[in-house]
């Protein structure tokens, strides 16, 4: 039963991801956590999110020219993710934790209710930088660094191969980051190595396949699929705020 609902989470999760470029720490982590505690749930996806997102960013590659702000996201966001490591220790992660949710929230109303509504270049100019910032901030403090990210990908308008290409690039970028310094705390051990390993494998499977569904995916669902995930990743966060 075990293998059974961690199988099932890695599917879902790598079959989402391959379509919208996230989703698959926020479905396998909660399941795997509840069989091998948070920290080893981690560090075990961890392998998975640098693989897949490997993957990813040559799938897409052809959508690297429509890629906007991106140099500057990833620059901030290298300097943010160590920002968020000390923060973890130092700010109340509760009132930043609910603040987050309800503005993300927030978005997917105003999108629902508006979903013309996208940034003006200048405003997505001005903006790459800190929303690049915050997100290396959040991954380093709480590893959900796409509720900021994608909120702000998708409020470009880019297209949806651009879209994948864009938060592949951060989230891999992220993932190396912390891979190293799970490496350099020790944290893979046997157990856990053949673990990772297995889940890349599955994870990578699964992409495979996913990405050549997602061709045949409309705008109008890849779309509700990204405010899915935001949801989630919203809702985890509030929840892990309040508890």
């Amino acid at each position: 039963m075990e293998i059974l609902a961690v199988g099932v989470a890695v599917l879902i999760g790598a079959l989402i991801k391959s379509i919208t470029g996230m989703g698959l720490p926020p479905i396998v982590i909660p399941v795997l956590a509840l069989f091998v505690g948070p920290q080893d749930a981690v560090v075990i996806v961890t392998l998975s999110t640098i693989v897949t997102n490997t993957y990813l960013m040559w799938a897409y590659r052809d959508a690297a020219r429509e890629a906007k702000n991106l140099p500057a996201m990833l620059v901030a966001g290298t300097i943010g993710a160590p920002i968020g490591v000390y923060a973890l220790a130092t700010v109340d992660t509760t009132t930043v934790g609910v603040s987050l949710a309800v503005t993300v929230i927030a978005y997917i109303l105003v999108q629902w209710r508006r979903p013309d509504l996208k940034l003006s270049p200048e405003t997505a100019r001005w903006a790459a930088v800190p929303v690049g910032l915050a997100g290396g901030v959040l991954q380093g403090a709480t590893g959900l660094s796409s509720v900021v990210l994608a909120s702000y990908i998708h409020a470009l308008g880019v297209s949806p191969r651009a879209f994948v290409f864009t938060i592949s690039t951060l989230f891999q970028v992220f993932a190396l980051v912390q891979g190293v310094g799970f490496v350099a705390a020790g944290m893979y051990t046997p157990d856990t190595i053949v673990a990772s390993i297995v889940a890349a494998v599955a994870a990578t499977a699964v992409l495979i396949f996913g990405t050549r569904l997602a061709i045949r995916v409309p705008p109008a669902v890849f779309n509700r699929l990204v405010m899915g995930v935001l949801a989630l990743s919203a809702l985890k966060m509030l929840l892990d705020a309040l508890a």
